[in-house]
């Protein structure tokens, strides 16, 4: 009366092998980075210069000083020197100076904080030690004891 049913468990462990691979792809999918945009995009023109001939005086004036400050800041102190005078001179020393000293007081704070961070490891006393400076605090209360008794 009994009649033979092909076993299920070859078809439930396929099932939940299927699942298990799943939900591990799944789950390594979900801490996957976004792909960085290659090209920088922009939905404005925030980055653009006007054409030439849209520019007003004003606005060609202050191109051209933007594209003189470009070549100027690059330059060395030597070449500064040599090829600046006057106003522009003056400009390119007090932005190096006001770029030396912020490198000078970053510097000094990354110093601070790397104190903070390694502090210098003091060497533990060792057993010896221990027992030369209980010896030298018993020899000092003794010393005491004297000096307040003979007073």
């Amino acid at each position: 009366f009994f009649v033979s049913t092909p076993p299920l468990l070859p078809l439930t462990m396929r099932v939940v092998t299927i699942a298990v691979a799943v939900s591990m792809i799944a789950g390594a999918s979900a801490f996957g980075v976004a792909p960085a945009s290659l090209t920088r995009s922009s939905n404005t023109a925030v980055f653009a210069r006007l054409a030439e001939e849209d520019r007003s005086a004003d606005q060609k004036e202050i191109v051209r000083m933007c594209d003189r400050w470009a070549e100027i800041r690059i330059y060395s102190d030597e070449e500064a020197k040599e090829k600046l005078s006057g106003e522009e001179l003056e400009v390119y020393e007090a932005y190096h100076a006001k770029k030396i000293a912020s490198v000078t007081k970053m510097t000094e704070i990354v110093n601070m904080m790397m104190k903070n961070v390694d502090p210098p490891r003091i060497k533990p006393k060792g057993k010896a030690q221990r027992k030369r400076d209980k010896w030298a605090a018993t020899v000092a209360r003794e010393a005491l004891k004297a000096a307040a008794g003979n007073n």
